[in-house]
């Protein structure tokens, strides 16, 4: 099943792994780039130095192409870029923030640019950027979503642009993947269902969590990273959306040491996280007083997906979540997908006699035709 995006990025499989904060690790990305898909590296939190040595890892694994997540408002960002370049990843991953920037520096050493989108406005700008590929991402997806349903927000995106799309949002399957073909895009991008397998550093008990939940218990708020975002109902959540004045000073009292420890961790002045601050809200449009919400996110996310930590944790999570009822391995689960696709793609489109034969081939029609 050769498509647009598989072509360009050089993978067998019409399968992305979302760069997902705190869950994609090396041994996931790796993973999945083995199996046939495209791996991308969760480095949105990670120090220069950490990039360079997650990269290294994911190539003692892999020999397959993959791509690094970052962000464009990291303090840091200009020397993660160099780190990228020197490294030669194949692939650029990012969301909104200054994409004509960043597709400047990438393209020039050769890196493919894929961003992933929550609107089409933003799909156009990303192309006019000069993006080669663009994840797009509806509102029932896990993390940072957007406010247009993925059934609605992907044909529009896919009539807007002539780059390929790649859908994102409510994908676990073959059926999502022949659908979301349908629909125009070029393949599919999963986050929560990668999530729940073996082969994912997250928590035991956070995807035995996903294996329980059913598509109600997500909820959207902006109470944790200052922008809409889907994750597990849980008692952080519950607090925060909280109209009282302790739920305010919850907010403040953790944002306060937060910052103090993220500067930390990046190894930057408070000065230079308050830019990267500030960038993050003209990027967003975001309100002034939700960056304070901004700086303790990482905190909780981390709190849940690496220390197991699901009431005072934030779980980023799609709808898709009450689908999910096994952990496979990333090869079993990719496998699984392309089978059920191709079982469907052959179920709904006609056979092709062979001249000369008498049979039908519909598999290897699939294996020399490149969706348009």
């Amino acid at each position: 099943m050769k498509t647009r995006i598989t072509e360009l990025l050089g993978i067998k499989h019409p399968i992305i792994q979302s760069g997902m904060n705190y869950a994609a690790h090396p041994p996931l990305v790796a993973a999945v780039s083995n199996a046939g898909g495209l791996g991308i590296l969760g480095a949105l939190s990670l120090r220069p130095q950490e990039l360079r040595e997650a990269i290294k890892q994911i190539r003692d694994l892999t020999d397959k192409p993959f791509g690094v997540n970052f962000l464009p408002y990291h303090p840091e960002v200009e020397k993660m870029i160099d780190i990228m370049i020197e490294q030669k990843v194949p692939v650029a991953s990012y969301g909104r923030g200054n994409p004509k920037h960043i597709i400047e520096r990438t393209k020039t050493a050769g890196m493919l640019n894929l961003p992933t989108l929550g609107s089409v406005k933003h799909a156009v700008r990303a192309e006019q950027d000069g993006a080669d590929a663009a994840i797009v991402q509806g509102t029932e997806a896990g993390g940072h979503c957007s406010y247009v349903s993925t059934t609605v927000l992907l044909p529009k995106t896919v009539d807007a642009v002539k780059i390929p799309i790649v859908a994102a949002g409510g994908f676990c399957d073959g059926r999502g993947l022949v659908a979301a073909l349908a629909f125009g895009a070029q393949g599919i991008s999963m986050g929560t269902r990668f999530i729940a397998t073996q082969e994912c550093t997250v928590a035991d008990s956070v995807k035995r969590h996903f294996l329980k939940a059913s598509e109600n218990d997500t909820v959207i708020t902006d109470k944790v990273t200052g922008m809409r975002c889907r994750g597990l109902d849980n008692k952080l959540v519950r607090l925060l959306e909280t109209k009282s004045a302790g739920a305010e000073l919850f907010s403040f009292f953790k944002a306060v040491p937060a910052a103090r420890i993220m500067g930390k961790e990046f190894g930057v002045p408070a000065w230079k996280l308050l830019i990267s601050g500030m960038k993050m809200r003209d990027a967003y449009e975001m309100e002034f007083n939700k960056l304070g919400y901004a700086s303790f996110s990482g905190m909780r996310i981390r709190a849940a997906l690496e220390n197991g930590d699901e009431e005072m944790g934030f779980i980023p999570c799609g709808q898709v979540c009450g689908r999910i009822t096994d952990i496979p391995t990333v090869r079993e689960l990719i496998e699984r997908i392309v089978a059920e696709a191709e079982e469907i793609w052959d179920k709904i489109t006609p056979n092709i006699k062979e001249s000369g034969g008498g049979c039908h081939d519909s598999k290897r029609r699939r294996e020399e035709q490149v969706i348009p």
